[in-house]
């Protein structure tokens, strides 16, 4: 579309597009059989989340919204994965074979990428989860392995629950930091 913004008509002109949502038909009730899952609902406004996490989290809800449940699960993974390459735990150690340590043809160290276990343990040890968070991770990672390497469907209860999950752990990586109450003095 155009609005014309000067004399000429056919040359004074700001283009723009402008779109249409439509909302999508809300599910129905069924009277004879289980509860219809509602759809993902945002819980918390994130205003400190990196964007490389912001994109994934968005993604996976996509992905749920749309019942891509397989996207959905590993786009959940990819969440972990991507929170500890944010906190700075993208470690790499040196490949060992039958007890002794790999050399290149430089005489230099051959090193592998930590597991996503390993992380996990690392984002513990440095106080940015705590133990019940570490073994959410460490569920989440192996029933994420599970779809990627078994092609297992998740349900769509687990995955909101998973989705909910990890936001609140994400708020509490994020969001909670920033908070500040401020005091207030009484007046006698």
């Amino acid at each position: 579309m155009f609005e014309v913004t000067g004399p000429d008509y056919h040359t004074d002109r700001l283009y723009y597009k402008e779109y249409r949502v439509y909302l999508k038909e809300p599910m129905k009730e069924n009277p004879f059989g289980p509860p219809q899952l509602s759809d993902y609902d945002e819980k918390f406004e994130f205003a400190n989340l990196p964007d490389l996490i912001s994109e994934i989290r968005n993604e996976a809800i996509y992905a749920y919204r749309q019942r891509m449940n397989l996207l959905c699960n590993t786009g959940i993974r990819m969440l972990i994965e991507t929170i500890c390459k944010v906190k700075g735990i993208d470690d790499k150690r040196q490949r060992i074979k039958n007890g002794k340590p790999i050399f290149d043809k430089n005489n230099e160290p051959v090193m592998v990428p930590i597991s996503l276990e390993e992380k996990i343990k690392k984002l513990k040890e440095k106080e940015i989860i705590n133990d019940t968070q570490q073994r959410i991770f460490l569920e989440i990672k192996d029933i994420g392995n599970q779809t990627v390497h078994q092609f297992f469907k998740p349900k769509r209860s687990d995955l909101l629950q998973y989705l909910e999950t990890i936001d609140s752990i994400l708020y509490s990586i994020f969001e909670l930091p920033h908070i500040k109450f401020e005091k207030h003095t009484s007046s006698n």
